[in-house]
């Protein structure tokens, strides 16, 4: 059984904070870190329906891609939608944790579940982006105790560099040491000074698995007392957006009927092409970065909402603007985020809340 504190820990490994832009209110909004967990409901929206189906299946936490409560709020007071939603997670001493831009950016997030299911490939990031800190992990170890480290650093998270995992710099060296009374040293005897053969191993650790990276050393690594160190990285962050390639060029009417099946979506189309390659998306309210992903080379952008000046713009310019709906374009990675939770957190039960049809933002 996890507590609330550790739910936050493992969220923001998986979601970092630094992801977020700007003033969005992420993080604990209600409740208590010492709270105990064993099981936590995972949802879209923190309607009233996801908090009643929260208390029904037992659940101490919720956590949701938008927020409970966003600036402005003064008064518990009526009958609001928020307001009841508020009284009833209290009442019930439920637990409401959010991911919002964090979870949009973060990688195997919101934008690159849409990739995975539109079956896009060669993903990069663009689009808005927060600056994260990110730190190089330096450490040393037996050469024949070299991949068991690696192995259980890139299970955190660590080493990964675009499209490529358990990316590390290796050099060999020798380390000296004189184990002290309490030492139990990998090799050599307490009060005699050793001098072995070590590999230096150099990882990149973002900021959000930090902690992760630390405990992963810890147990993966032979000596008692590990030597390592964390440098600081200030890096610019990747872009809230993806952009990614098709397999094959493809109609413009058959990437619509695909975007419509596999999102379970009520699709929209703005402005006119022949077939499409290259393709961006941004879930939710993107239609602000149609500019943008058409400077990059795409062809059309999928977004979940598109203002009506958006719309124009872009098809007056010759782009291609599909709105899939706000839900339809982010609710399948609230049951991707509830899977990656249990994955860090196995004692504690994650269930995804997928509301009816016609309930919660959803399409009748």
């Amino acid at each position: 059984m996890a507590t609330v504190g550790q739910l936050l820990e493992a969220l923001e490994e998986i979601a970092p904070p630094g992801l977020a832009l700007g003033d969005d209110p992420i993080g604990l909004q209600l409740g208590t870190v010492d709270s105990s967990v064993h099981r936590c409901a995972v949802a879209l929206d923190p309607t009233l329906s996801a908090v009643e189906f929260a208390i029904r299946a037992d659940c101490q936490a919720l956590i949701t891609h938008h927020a409970l409560i966003y600036s402005g709020l003064k008064s518990l007071a009526g009958e609001s939608a928020q307001v009841r939603a508020i009284r009833a997670a209290m009442q019930a001493n439920l637990a409401v944790i959010t991911a919002h831009t964090n979870w949009d950016a973060a990688r195997g997030g919101v934008n690159d579940t849409l990739c995975d299911l539109l079956g896009l490939t060669k993903v990069v990031d663009f689009g808005e982006a927060s600056t994260t800190r990110d730190y190089k992990l330096v450490t040393f170890v037996p050469a024949q105790h070299r991949d068991e480290v690696l192995d259980a650093l890139s299970a955190v998270g660590c080493g990964r560099i675009g499209n490529y995992d358990r990316c590390a710099f290796l050099s060999e060296g020798r380390g000296t040491y004189e184990p002290k009374a309490g030492a139990q040293p990998f090799s050599g005897e307490v009060g005699e000074r050793s001098v072995v053969a070590e590999e230096r191993i150099e990882m990149v650790v973002p900021g959000g698995v930090k902690s992760a990276a630390v405990r992963a050393l810890m147990k993966a690594h032979p000596y008692d007392e590990p030597a390592f160190d964390l440098y600081p990285l200030a890096n610019p962050g990747f872009g809230i957006g993806r952009i990614g390639v098709l397999p094959e060029p493809m109609a413009v009417e058959d990437f619509v009927t695909m975007v419509s099946d596999h999102l379970d979506a009520v699709v929209r189309v703005f402005g006119h092409a022949e077939q499409l390659l290259t393709v961006g998306v941004i879930g939710g309210s993107g239609g602000f970065g149609w500019r943008e992903a058409r400077d990059r080379g795409c062809e059309a952008l999928v977004t979940g909402e598109v203002r009506h000046h958006e719309a124009v713009e872009a098809a007056e310019s010759g782009f291609l603007l599909i709105e899939a709906g706000h839900f339809a374009t982010e609710n399948p990675a609230m049951a991707v985020l509830a899977a990656r939770m249990q994955e860090r957190l196995p004692d504690t039960e994650f269930v995804h809340f997928d509301p009816p049809p016609g309930s919660s933002g959803r399409h009748a």
